[in-house]
């Protein structure tokens, strides 16, 4: 009798018990989806009155804007497409997919961008962040844009480390896709982001003036352990470039820390599968102090 009360009495806290957390678990997650789709609406907002007081630019103003690259008065853009006109052009300045190593693109896409040719100008979580450090008050500073966002922000955007900037720049990049195929968007960055200094010390600016002022070669000849190199240097041109001012030669140790981000960006072409194995080791052995100028 007493083993029968007992076990009625378990059951009866059982279910009591059991009915509580349910009614726990389901209110919290109506206040979760609840919270959810105010923050939701809060960052649409945030979003919309960061962009609000931009000045607008047409879509032919951000053409030329984009397309605003060294020795860009050469292009026959009447009658060739971007990359026809970029593969064709008279200048040393300028190349298309015909003029660089086809190693380049992937270098950049593995190590800059890996998802340039699935997304549509940002990475979302990128929008997220910046809200995050907004209303945090967290210290601006957060990488992570795309390719696209970083030729908007060379040939549009001031250096200026905003939250207003970087509304703009994400509205504008969403725009350059739609303007411009991946690869238009591709070469162009190629063209005009800078690649540190040459063996004059001048500085350089688009990946075939890179090729000829580090290895005093064509674009189109570089190899993969060339090209990892020469992409390695984006991420901090300067610090990574193996000239100082005057042209000579910083010291080895400086030099190190290109080869380090070399090795970086082959590693990430091997883990995004874009080169074999055997082409990664040989990459990683090969002599790339000797081939620098």
């Amino acid at each position: 009798m007493n083993t029968k009360l007992s076990w009625s009495q378990f059951i009866k806290t059982f279910e009591r018990i059991y009915n509580i957390i349910k009614r726990v678990v389901f209110y919290s997650t109506v206040g979760l989806c609840l919270i959810l789709s105010l923050s939701f609406g809060i960052g649409i907002g945030y979003f919309v009155s960061l962009i609000s007081t931009s000045q607008p630019v047409s879509d032919q103003e951000l053409k030329t804007h984009i397309l605003n690259i060294p020795d860009h008065h050469k292009l026959d853009l009447k009658h060739r497409t971007l990359i026809e006109a970029y593969n064709e052009a008279d200048s040393t300045v300028i190349a298309g997919p015909e003029n660089v190593s086809p190693y380049v693109p992937k270098a950049l896409t593995a190590s800059e961008d890996s998802d340039f040719y699935r997304h549509n100008g940002i990475l979302p979580r990128a929008i997220l962040r910046a809200m995050y450090q907004d209303i945090f008050n967290l210290q601006y500073g957060t990488g992570g844009s795309t390719i696209t966002q970083q030729l908007v922000k060379n040939q549009l955007l001031t250096n200026e480390q905003t939250y207003n900037r970087k509304a703009q720049e994400i509205t504008l990049a969403l725009r350059t896709e739609k303007l411009f195929s991946k690869d238009e968007i591709m070469f162009t960055y190629l063209n005009i982001v800078p690649f540190g200094r040459d063996t004059n010390g001048a500085h350089i600016t688009g990946i075939s003036a890179a090729a000829y002022g580090i290895f005093g070669k064509s674009s189109q000849y570089i190899n993969l352990a060339e090209s990892a190199y020469l992409v390695g240097l984006l991420q901090s041109p300067y610090f990574y470039t193996p000239y100082l001012e005057d042209g000579s030669y910083k010291p080895k140790s400086a030099i190190k820390m290109g080869i380090y981000r070399q090795h970086y960006v082959l590693k990430r072409m091997r883990v995004e599968k874009l080169i074999t194995k055997a082409e990664y080791e040989a990459a990683m052995a090969y002599d790339i102090e000797s081939a620098i100028r």
